[in-house]
């Protein structure tokens, strides 16, 4: 299988808060035998270190190559929240693109929107419920409807560096939170009060991903669809063991998501918490070599999902929903999932394309790459609650202002419950 088209082709950046489809599409040309070409946007974040951005524009032009009576523009809106915002921003002037990658957290603000289009009678007329892996594709569900393909999927796992292992004589990868605790003392090097190498680093800016993974492994999910429980014991306790690295100085307390990788490629840290997504150029990076294992267990295994589906607009005319459709349908096929995988370390979301020779290969190559699938057996999807965005928000304020010390864990945390119950609650008012 060849590798995606490099054919150079002209990008759309966006940095205003809205987009129009129309205005950056125009009309639809018609071909000498009087066909109409359908022109549909495509806007996508990237939410990982590496070129995503130049892949997910290869693959675009190969499909335009590929499909004469489609012309898929694509759109780079910058982070997940950048990305989701002008979305929402563009359903509410009634022109939004023809489809988008979100993260999978945002399914449920979508569907209260009613901007989505129901995809189940498409899948069950493909191959689209045999092939991809029940997980990956519950994030794009609700009550049995199908909304959306998953394209970019993902957990989080422990890269770690395997010279500074050996260096402090690590014969393997921590397998639960006291190995890790250990493993994090270890490995950190200081002179004084100066930190020349953190045992571990929990990636920034995801610390709520990444948090509620850790709560899972303490055997809770701490959302329904109406309301969280961010303070339950079970929760409270994952944020004290962090809070007690943090506090012996195993950890940092704060890091961005960009950063915290660089800081592992660069050897400042030891063992760091991130996606899968970045593995691809986390292995190529680093002038080490690298270790990644599944997240090592408290009470349980337990991860959470990442990255996000293809999702359609609702409102838009019947032709632009076939067509995204065909182009949902193509980037997720099983060679394209499975050249993704490699190029990326997004995990692909199809059985068949673990099968596929070149991925096989790959995996043979690269045992990483499979790592994650210990944990995302063993994942849910991502904080499914209306009002996601300011959820978030206060959970990531809860772990953030815990770590830096400002408030215990179990005071920020009964906050943040309050603040976004009372978000939740008032979402189910407005929208009956």
């Amino acid at each position: 299988m060849s590798r995606f088209n490099p054919t150079p082709r002209r990008q759309f950046l966006k940095s205003s808060a809205t987009v129009s489809a129309a205005a950056l599409l125009g009309g639809m040309p018609l071909f000498a035998s009087g066909q109409q070409q359908v022109k549909l946007a495509f806007m996508y974040p990237v939410g990982v270190s590496g070129d995503i951005n130049r892949l997910v524009s290869n693959m675009i032009s190969s499909f335009n190559a590929a499909h004469s009576d489609i012309q898929v523009e694509a759109i780079y809106a910058g982070s997940y929240d950048n990305t989701e915002q002008k979305v929402m921003t563009a359903l509410g002037v009634g022109d939004p693109p023809a489809s988008w990658l979100p993260i999978n957290s945002m399914l449920t603000t979508f569907l209260g929107m009613d901007a989505l289009e129901d995809v189940t009678a498409l899948a069950k007329a493909d191959d689209i419920y045999q092939d991809f892996m029940p997980g990956f594709l519950g994030t794009c569900m609700s009550d049995n409807k199908l909304y959306g393909l998953p394209f970019q999927c993902s957990t989080p796992v422990l890269y770690y560096n395997k010279p500074a292992f050996e260096k402090a004589g690590i014969k393997a990868a921590p397998t639960t939170w006291t190995e890790l605790e250990a493993a994090a003392k270890a490995l950190t090097q200081r002179q004084g009060d100066t930190v020349s190498q953190w045992g571990l680093t929990i990636g920034g800016g995801w610390h709520d991903w990444i948090f509620e993974s850790f709560v899972r492994q303490n055997g809770l999910v701490f959302w329904t669809r109406d309301k969280v429980a961010f303070d339950a014991p079970e929760s409270v306790n994952a944020l004290e063991f962090w809070q007690r690295m943090a506090q012996a100085k195993m950890m940092p307390a704060a890091s961005t998501w960009e950063s915290s990788a660089n800081d592992f490629m660069a050897g400042r840290t030891a063992m760091l918490y991130h996606s899968t997504g970045s593995m691809t150029n986390i292995l190529k990076s680093a002038s080490f070599p690298v270790g990644v294992a599944p997240m090592p267990k408290g009470k349980q295994l337990g991860s959470t999902m990442g990255g996000g589906p293809i999702l359609i607009a609702k409102k838009q005319p019947d032709a632009h929903k076939k067509a995204a459709w065909t182009f949902a349908r193509w980037m997720t096929n099983t060679q394209n999932q499975a050249q993704w995988c490699i190029d990326t370390g997004y995990l692909a979301a199809r059985k068949s394309s673990w099968d596929t020779p070149v991925l096989k290969a790959h995996v043979a190559k690269v045992p990483e790459a499979r790592t994650a699938f210990v944990t995302a057996e063993v994942a849910g999807a991502f904080l499914q609650v209306p009002g996601y965005h300011k959820v978030r928000a206060h959970l990531q304020s809860a772990i953030d202002r815990t770590l830096a010390g400002e408030v215990k864990p179990d005071a920020a945390l009964r906050e943040a419950t309050a603040k976004s119950n009372l978000e939740i609650q008032r979402l189910a008012r407005r929208r009956g």
